[in-house]
């Protein structure tokens, strides 16, 4: 799979570049400069609030970033039973 990162001024974007679907964010705090968080956004429908889940809070952007390519390079080489 492709995926790749967009930046507008605040946010970073992880998506996967097959469908445009945005996977996961990294942004930072307003008014704090040292403080990056990571959420994923579940690839599953319907998308719901529990579909958003953060990863954590990271000193870089690139830490940030690394959290969340880590999480769909794991999901990715996860192969799950369903019942």
């Amino acid at each position: 799979m492709n995926y790749s990162w967009r930046s507008d001024s605040q946010v970073s974007y992880y998506f996967r570049e097959t469908d445009g679907r945005i996977l996961g964010s990294v942004w930072q705090y307003v008014n704090n400069n040292t403080i990056w968080c990571s959420k994923i956004l579940a690839d599953e429908f319907p998308f719901t609030n529990s579909s958003d889940k953060h990863i954590g809070h990271y000193i870089t952007q690139d830490s940030a970033k690394k959290s969340v390519e880590m999480y769909w390079l794991k999901e990715e080489r996860t192969l799950l039973e369903e019942h």
